[in-house]
């Protein structure tokens, strides 16, 4: 079985993109809501409560996505960050799924319009970087509402698609007024994206077919489902 996990901050175009997807939605198990109402906890500590429980129950989760085998698989995560950098109960139920044979990789979606200020693309950069280390999984890196992005910034947005000197993005953060007193340390933050020289972005406009069409082929070259098609993979290697 193959699928996706679609992560990123809130108002990075998850829900938006999930559902030119899928319009299928489960709940059965428990929801944020409920557990509010319940516990009388606040989002994020209700949040927190589920993506518990949903560990605990993840034999159950296996179950029901086995029931749908034949069914490609697109789970919607929550937008709170800190929930994919650190090997917690969503990083558990992801490893109990891969054992199980369900084949997934990541899409990580983050805001064009951040590109626009150094600041804060750095901070997105550091973001996806941490998430692509610590989920240990392949990853698409999404830039969404790519037709807002403006080329009055920065750069232009192949820049931003391909970061080949992350250096130049420091020269604008020693620009702004207070952070030119952190020379070294913006040296060395964009120094660290460098050194792993794993990012990359793929631009994305939810409302045009073919950029969505290019996000899902990236997709399942990732997570390997478009090798399905290949037959015996003797044959695919022997092609090349």
């Amino acid at each position: 079985m193959y699928g996706v996990l679609v992560i990123g901050a809130p108002g990075s175009g998850k829900s938006t993109f999930v559902s030119g997807l899928s319009d299928m939605f489960t709940q059965e198990l428990i929801t944020v809501e409920e557990v509010m109402d319940r516990l009388d906890l606040g989002p994020n500590g209700a949040l927190k409560y589920c993506i518990e429980t949903l560990c605990e129950n993840k034999d159950w989760l296996l179950q029901k996505i086995m029931d749908n085998k034949d069914t490609y698989i697109v789970i919607d995560c929550p937008g709170q960050v800190e929930l994919y950098k650190s090997e917690g109960e969503l990083w558990k139920v992801i490893r109990h799924l891969e054992k199980a044979g369900i084949r997934l990789c990541a899409l990580h979606l983050s805001d064009s319009l951040y590109c626009n200020d150094p600041a804060k693309f750095i901070s997105v950069a550091l973001s996806t970087l941490a998430t692509m280390v610590t989920m240990e999984m392949p990853q698409v890196n999404i830039l969404s509402k790519a037709d807002l992005f403006s080329d009055a910034g920065t750069f232009d947005l192949e820049f931003f698609q391909w970061l080949p000197d992350p250096s130049k993005l420091s020269d604008f953060l020693n620009d702004v007024p207070g952070l030119e007193q952190y020379k070294k340390l913006n040296t060395a933050i964009c120094e660290v994206i460098s050194s792993y020289d794993l990012l990359s972005f793929v631009p994305l406009n939810v409302q045009n077919k073919e950029s969505m069409l290019h996000v899902i082929h990236l997709a399942d070259r990732a997570n390997g489902f478009s090798l399905t098609e290949q037959g015996d993979l003797r044959d695919l290697v022997f092609n090349i």
